[in-house]
């Protein structure tokens, strides 16, 4: 499933605190290790310190999460990104956490919108911008189906 997803975040390891009252981890952490284990990916995707210097960032949109396995304490969790369609306004990506069998515990699709900051509104990406995510998800797409069906979309 890995080879599906072609960017590696840092793995983390689930503590007591990330669990419940279930004795696994709470799904807020799900998120968490999403949110630590893109900044690679944004930073491929060149959202970069001279891409916020020049005054653009980019607004999340909508998520979605799939909690498919839990996590408990002591595993580890490896989390892996990919770009999945974008827009000259929006960016469309997935994600999955694997556990240390491989397992798929959790998928994420997100929409992200790019945002000059002057005004605060989603705008055109510049073409230095535009140009590399779309040889990045010619890349991504070599990869072959995700095996989820998406329900967010980028129109």
């Amino acid at each position: 499933m890995k080879d599906k997803f072609p960017i590696v975040g840092p793995p983390a390891v689930v503590t007591k605190d990330m669990c419940d009252l279930n004795n696994h981890m709470n799904v807020v952490y799900y998120q968490h290790i999403f949110e630590d284990g893109c900044l690679g990916f944004f930073s491929e995707m060149g959202f970069t310190a001279e891409y916020f210097e020049e005054g653009f960032s980019s607004f999340t949109l909508e998520t979605d999460i799939r909690y498919l396995k839990e996590l408990l304490e002591g595993e580890k969790a490896y989390p892996y990104f990919r770009l999945v369609n974008l827009s000259p306004k929006l960016i469309h990506y997935a994600g999955i956490i694997l556990d240390e069998s491989g397992e798929v515990s959790a998928f994420t699709e997100n929409v992200l919108a790019h945002v000059d900051m002057s005004v605060r509104k989603t705008s055109i990406m510049p073409e230095k911008t535009y140009s590399p995510l779309q040889r990045m998800l010619e890349d991504h797409n070599q990869t072959g189906d995700m095996g989820f069906e998406l329900r967010l979309k980028v129109k």
